[in-house]
């Protein structure tokens, strides 16, 4: 209980200064369905990943005792890599087998112990609109760890925000939906999880994105 709360110490206080951020550039975000992460239980969350303002924008539905897994290459990130230790990122080398392994391992460990992970799937930022391909790595800790998946999908910023065009609008507008918990015991194999999560995060993505777009 004491780490934990020594952890929530950093957690609390680093992502108040995110959101302070969010404030300054006039962000605002509409939460749906918190509720599925309020529950007791450990748990995946699998989102995807556009660019570097996600940071800031899971700031407002990070669930309780949560880590996050990342590429080891962020390790490396001046001032990103500071915050990521104070919440005590997982990290993965993808190009090592032996070193991936013990990061999925650490991560099933995690959970047994009533952590929650939080794993960008897609496993790099991209804003083309669409989502790629999802990794597998959520969904062996999930069916290993024998805990469900919870997607959180966030809205397109395009509609404020584009780094090719250097567009940034003051007063942009982020839809985070939370969809129900995925029950990764009740899938054959990981393909079929991975593809039935992909499908509905990808539904929702164009929901949402086209609804801001509308308006």
């Amino acid at each position: 209980m004491t780490l934990y709360l020594y952890e929530s110490y950093y957690f609390r206080h680093t992502f108040r200064t995110f959101q302070l951020l969010t404030f300054w550039c006039g962000i605002s975000y509409e939460i749906r369905n918190r509720n599925f992460i309020e529950v007791d239980n450990s748990f995946i969350v699998v989102a995807n990943h556009q660019t570097l303002l996600d940071v800031l924008t899971l700031t407002y539905v990070w669930p309780e005792n949560c880590v996050v897994l990342l590429k080891s290459s962020l390790k490396f990130m001046p001032g990103f890599n500071v915050c990521a230790y104070l919440c005590e990122a997982i990290f993965i080398n993808r190009f090592s087998k032996v070193a991936a392994h013990k990061s999925v391992e650490k991560a099933i460990s995690a959970v047994r112990n009533y952590r929650r992970i939080w794993i960008f799937p897609e496993g790099t930022r991209n804003s083309s609109g669409t989502m790629l391909p999802f990794k597998k790595g959520a969904f062996i800790i999930a069916r290993e760890a024998n805990v469900p998946i919870i997607p959180i999908v966030i809205s397109s910023y395009q509609s404020f925000y584009r780094k090719d065009d250097y567009k940034f609008d003051y007063g942009g507008r982020v839809i985070i939906e939370i969809l129900p918990a995925i029950d990764s015991s009740a899938y054959s194999d990981i393909d079929s999880l991975s593809e039935e999560c992909h499908k509905q995060m990808e539904n929702v993505y164009r929901k949402i994105s086209d609804e801001l777009c509308s308006k």
